[in-house]
């Protein structure tokens, strides 16, 4: 049966508007799209060259410029624009520099971000633990600094990666006992395979959680130890009588 004259005339207009509003929206979409990708490549554009930047910054040699590096880092931080690995790649920079300052400066950057930002925390925990366990030595004498600088020695042969001692300093206390202090509790097993190590030497030490005794353990980086020296004999491998030191502890 032939169609209509008027069927025909329907069916034509509603092809043309459909045509019409394909057009349409192409026209809207198209440039929207372009837009969108636009502001996507131009905000990581962005973020990479304030990365860019922030490292610059860090790594220079003038303090004004370096510590406007470090508050760069701190904002990015804030804002979620440092992944993780980043993270790790910062603290082992500073953690290597010859500026003794540059990774504590960071570590109160990235901790004045976590309270910020929820998020950061985790970042920080996960970055620091690629780093070695940083043990600060501190020592009543001179006998006392020497015994532990030939302890390090053979510790390094084997397990310089899981520890490093940024310092073995005098100090005094009151202490009978060697301690090892732990400053938060994810921390305390590290701190107890250290101590066992140097126990195995016929160094004995006790270990301390500082999380609940000292308000400023919470501020201190983690996987960050102290051994303090008390008022005890020195291990034999330190006077001479043992000439083997055994396995130090596993990495973490």
């Amino acid at each position: 049966m032939a169609e209509s004259p008027k069927a025909s005339e329907i069916r034509e207009r509603a092809r043309a508007w459909r045509d019409i509003m394909l057009q349409m929206t192409a026209t809207i979409m198209i440039p929207l799209t372009i837009a969108g990708m636009g502001l996507y490549y131009t905000r990581w554009q962005q973020n990479v060259n304030d990365l860019k930047t922030m490292i610059d910054l860090v790594s220079d040699d003038k303090p004004e410029r370096q510590k406007y590096g470090i508050a760069m880092f701190e904002y990015l931080l804030k804002n979620d624009k440092v992944p993780v690995e980043f993270v790790a790649a910062q603290l082992d920079y500073a953690n290597n520099a010859s500026d003794p300052q540059l990774l504590p400066a960071m570590e109160r950057a990235l901790t004045a971000a976590a309270q910020t930002n929820t998020n950061v925390q985790a970042v920080f925990k996960e970055a620091v633990g690629r780093l070695p366990s940083r043990v600060f030595v501190n020592v009543l004498n001179e006998q006392q600094r020497a015994c532990f600088s030939k302890l390090l020695t053979g510790l390094k042969d084997t397990d310089g990666a899981a520890i490093t001692v940024p310092s073995i300093a005098m100090a005094k206390w009151d202490g009978k006992v060697n301690e090892i202090r732990a400053m938060n509790d994810d921390d305390v097993p590290k701190a107890e395979a250290i101590a066992n190590w140097l126990r195995n030497i016929g160094f004995d030490i006790q270990v301390v959680n500082l999380t609940n005794i000292w308000s400023g353990a919470k501020k201190v980086r983690p996987n960050t130890f102290e051994i303090w020296f008390g008022d005890k004999d020195l291990p034999p491998i330190c006077t001479g009588k043992q000439a083997a030191i055994q396995s130090p502890p596993p990495s973490n």
